[in-house]
């Protein structure tokens, strides 16, 4: 009989350590292993920030994910991480993987449970989070979509020509990594739009901020942003 590791892919919230599901918390609580996800191996990021706030005497096991577009080399370097840790893995029942947000939207955790499942036969279980839009509109005191409108979820890495097509079809739209384009003003009309609203560090105290009107549209280098727009 194979004998699985269990891993867990929880989603914390985006950033608001509060905003973490009582679920979330337990499931990392009874995990053999916390393994937390960096985007500079030096620096913790937000997920572990809020494991930490939390469960502050468990020993965390951070794992670069370096955001480079080559991901043959992305994956390898995951991979190298884990077979350096790879008795650890083995003896693990549990491990448990927090990422910003929610697990299934823009995770790395399918980064991850590929990269696991050359170390060791893998179980994997999901945990709903917070997404970052929701944050987003909650505190510029906004609903997002109602009745038939269409709610669209668009990256900002994507290409001008897919942005513009998302754009042209939806009712209400939240952008993600806005910092990622640069012109903005060139894809987006601000007379196609009746809200117009950037929320920059949403729910990091002394930090959050909210721009409104054509000044959100302005580029932004913050990776903490979600443009929402409606028509």
């Amino acid at each position: 009989m194979t004998n699985f590791t269990h891993l867990i892919i929880a989603g914390v919230g985006p950033g608001d350590s509060e905003l973490i599901t009582l679920k979330a918390i337990r499931e990392a609580e009874t995990s053999d292993m916390i393994l937390v996800p960096r985007s500079r191996i030096n620096e913790r990021g937000l997920a572990e920030k809020i494991i930490t706030h939390h469960l502050p005497s468990r020993k965390l096991t951070p794992i670069l994910f370096p955001m480079i577009r080559d991901s043959k080399r992305r994956d390898e370097i995951i991979f190298s991480q884990l077979e350096a840790i790879r008795p650890e893995i083995e003896s693990s029942e549990k491990i448990f993987f927090p990422v910003i947000g929610d697990s299934v939207l823009y995770s790395t955790g399918a980064y991850l449970i590929e990269a696991m499942k050359k170390i060791t036969a893998v179980d994997v279980g999901f945990i709903p989070g917070i997404s970052a839009h929701s944050l987003a509109c909650s505190c510029a005191k906004k609903f997002l979509a109602m009745s038939d409108e269409i709610l669209t979820v668009i990256p900002g890495t994507a290409s001008p020509e897919k942005i513009s097509s998302a754009l042209e079809v939806s009712d209400s739209i939240a952008v993600y990594k806005p910092s990622a384009i640069r012109d903005i003003k060139s894809l987006i009309d601000p007379q196609k739009f009746r809200m117009i609203l950037r929320v920059d560090f949403a729910g990091i105290e002394g930090k959050e901020k909210i721009v409104d009107g054509e000044s959100a549209l302005e580029d932004v280098d913050e990776y903490l942003s979600v443009l929402l727009l409606k028509k």
